[in-house]
Parts: structure tokens; C-alpha cells; sequence
């Protein structure tokens, strides 16, 4: 057996599968306008939360983590 050398050998398999994968799928369901809504807030709560716990360079400020950003941001999402 020979080894493809390069991708364009495979290709007319690889799009072969993906065409069997797209028809299979199922139709995306539409969020509702709430969950939408809640999506938005929590974005610019998460905004606001990395503005407050990092430093002007991007890093954490000291003893804060990631975690302590999400529980503020829950926080203030809900103050919202």
C-alpha cells in the first residue's frame, strides 16, 4: 500500500464524509429572546468583572482567579 503524500489525495474523501455528515444533521433550534437576553447581560457582565479583577497589562490581579471572575460576573448579571 502506498501513503497519500499529500492532502489533496485525500480530499476527495474527506468532503465525500462531510457531505454525509451536513445531510444527516438536524436543524439548529432557534434560542428564545430570553435566553438571548441573559447571553447579552452576562457578556458585558464578564466585561466588567475582567475590567475590575485584572491590571492594566491583562494579568490577574494578586489573588484573584478566573474563578473569582465568573462568581462576580454571575453577580453582577443578576444585579441587571
Amino acid at each position: 500500500m502506498r501513503l497519500i503524500t499529500s492532502e489533496r489525495e485525500s480530499e476527495g474523501s474527506s468532503l465525500a464524509d462531510r457531505d454525509n455528515d451536513a445531510s444527516t444533521s438536524k436543524p439548529v433550534k432557534r434560542r428564545s429572546r430570553s435566553a438571548r437576553a441573559a447571553d447579552k447581560k452576562l457578556s458585558k457582565a464578564f466585561a466588567q468583572a475582567n475590567a475590575r479583577y485584572r491590571k492594566k497589562d491583562g494579568s490577574l490581579r494578586t489573588g484573584r482567579t478566573q474563578a473569582d471572575i465568573a462568581k462576580l460576573a454571575q453577580k453582577l448579571r443578576k444585579k441587571m
